[in-house]
């Protein structure tokens, strides 16, 4: 039972991990992606000045899309911080204490099994070469410790069902809050870049290509 559920543990440990580095990898792509766009923001707005009204309408417009961008992107970066990654480590936490919960259930069945061996030796030997009341406390130490084996397995069995729960509860709710996030993150830009193609339409070629 506890190879298996070390493996398991194992391959779920790192997993999560990886999952935790990856994403924060595209957190930190977003941030970056915010220290170039006031650039952006600035050139446009400097360029709009110079232009015909329609069109310098239209870069302006172009501009305020990116400020949106770069507010929310870094309203995004917060939330995905706060709502993503925070519960992902928070699991992964958890994770560590119930492998080291399965560490302390290994360490009794071995006890167990050296309580069995000593037993077994008394039992072996010839009763004028067994100390007195070897055969009575290696039967007690077999006894304690298949008590305390299985509550150490019992309690490693319920950890895990609690664990396998909040994992399940966890991954739902950071894939809700994933969706909500880029959701609205990608909304806002849509609403913004709408603008902008009203105001690309708007723009007077003829009008304003004259001297």
């Amino acid at each position: 039972m506890f190879k298996k559920l070390t493996d398991a543990l194992g391959i779920t440990s790192n997993k999560i991990s990886e999952l935790i580095k990856e994403s924060n990898q595209y957190i930190n792509a977003v941030e970056n992606v915010t220290k170039e766009i006031k650039n952006t923001v600035t050139a446009l707005k400097s360029y709009a000045e110079t232009e015909t009204p329609s069109l310098g309408q239209a870069i302006g417009s172009l501009a305020s899309t990116f400020e949106i961008i770069d507010k929310e992107s870094t309203e995004k970066v917060k939330k995905l911080q706060e709502e993503y990654i925070a519960p992902l480590n928070e699991l992964l936490i958890s994770l560590e204490k119930l492998q080291t919960e399965q560490k302390e259930a290994e360490k009794a069945t071995k006890e167990l099994e050296k309580a069995e061996k000593r037993l077994n030796k008394a039992k072996s030997k010839p009763k004028e070469k067994l100390k007195p009341n070897e055969l009575q406390t290696a039967e007690t130490e077999l006894k304690a410790a298949k008590d305390k084996a299985a509550k150490e397995e019992s309690d490693v069995k319920a950890a895990t069902e609690d664990f396998n729960r909040v994992k399940l509860e966890t991954m739902q709710k950071i894939l809700r809050n994933m969706v909500e996030i880029e959701t609205i993150f990608h909304q806002k830009i849509l609403d913004s870049v709408a603008t902008v193609k009203a105001k690309a339409e708007a723009i007077k070629i003829e009008e304003e290509s004259k001297i």
